[in-house]
This record gives structure tokens, C-alpha cells and sequence, in this order.
């Protein structure tokens, strides 16, 4: 069983440090950095959507958590405006559309 960390006793350049590793995006506040670190050891934070511009369009990285996202990029699978690339990278699977999710 893995012991949990009293995430109060760190120092703020070691949260930073567990905020990057993680991927995990917030103020660099220390309560802020300790709420989110919690919701990702609870398995509970969902990381945001990710563009990166790709010719005429881009590279979406979607958290599995984000049902909405999930389902609006399924959405455009169907009508064949973007495509499932079958990468998992970054806690993120990867798409690739001409437009930006909502």
C-alpha cells in the first residue's frame, strides 16, 4: 500500500517540481499546487486539452477524463472531419481536426 505525502510539509520548489513531472497545469500558489496534486493522486484531475498546429490543422490531445471533449472529437470521427491518430502520449490520446474543440 503506498503511503500518501503530506503534500504541507513540502517546499514550494519541490511541489513545482511534482506539479511538472505530473503535467499538471495551475498557479504557481501553493494551496493551489497541493489541491490539484491531491485530485491527481485521487485520480481525479483532468488535464487540459491539448492543440499543437499541424499544416492545415492540429493535434488535439485529449485527457480520458474529459468525457466532453471525448465525445465531441468522436462526433467529428464520424462525420470524417478528423481522425484517431492511436497515439497515447502525455496521459492524452491524439487526434488530429482542421478546428479547435468547444
Amino acid at each position: 500500500m503506498a503511503q500518501e505525502i503530506d503534500y504541507e510539509k513540502l517546499r514550494l520548489d519541490v511541489l513545482t517540481k511534482l506539479i511538472d513531472e505530473r503535467g499538471i497545469s495551475c498557479k504557481n500558489k501553493k494551496d493551489e499546487m497541493i489541491k490539484y496534486l491531491i485530485l491527481d493522486d485521487q485520480d481525479k484531475y483532468i488535464r487540459e486539452t491539448t492543440y499543437v498546429k499541424d499544416g492545415s490543422g492540429y493535434m488535439i490531445g485529449v485527457d480520458l477524463k474529459n468525457k466532453d471533449h471525448l465525445i465531441q472529437i468522436g462526433k467529428l470521427i464520424e462525420k470524417k472531419e478528423a481522425r484517431n491518430l492511436h497515439i497515447y502520449a502525455d496521459n492524452r490520446l491524439q487526434y488530429w481536426c482542421k478546428q479547435k474543440l468547444i
